[in-house]
């Protein structure tokens, strides 16, 4: 897994590889916040606009707007991790962007989430969200590649 972009705290970039095919990687990486735990169950809708909520007691409340998806290459959501149960606003959202490749007999999955310095938050809830983003998803892909590979 490459590490986060060093240079600025405004994006995130991490990349991985996973020995599964690409239609199970892509049915994974295309629901809506799939990287929220989530008690609440949303049938899948990829048309932009459209929202989902991702709901547990641990991790709270957290409404993923679809941005754009491309079959099996691409899909774009907004969140806001750093408000639990605030309603989405373009001041509190970052772009969550997940480019999906075939890497050899593999498929290459690349996050990126940026938007961190645009936040209508103090600096410091800025950074912290940044860095405690940056080692989620270094663990929500790793999840990824395991539920990927044990299908």
């Amino acid at each position: 897994m490459k590490g986060p972009d060093q240079a600025m705290n405004d994006r995130i970039e991490q990349e991985i590889t996973i020995n599964a095919s690409l239609d199970r990687v892509w049915e994974l990486v295309s629901e809506p916040g799939w990287w929220v735990p989530s008690t609440v169950v949303a049938p899948v809708d990829h048309a932009p606009g459209h929202q989902v909520v991702r709901e547990s007691k641990k991790w709270g409340r957290f409404p993923i707007e679809v941005v754009r998806v491309e079959a099996k290459t691409y899909a774009a959501f907004r969140w806001a991790s750093q408000a639990p149960g605030a309603d989405l606003t373009p001041r509190n959202t970052t772009l969550v962007e997940f480019r999906v490749e075939p890497a050899g007999d593999a498929v290459r999955v690349i996050v990126v989430e940026s938007g961190f310095a645009a936040l209508d938050a103090p600096a410091d809830v800025r950074d912290e969200a940044w860095k405690s983003n940056t080692d989620g998803w270094q663990e929500e892909m790793a999840t990824l590649a395991a539920r990927a590979e044990a299908a």
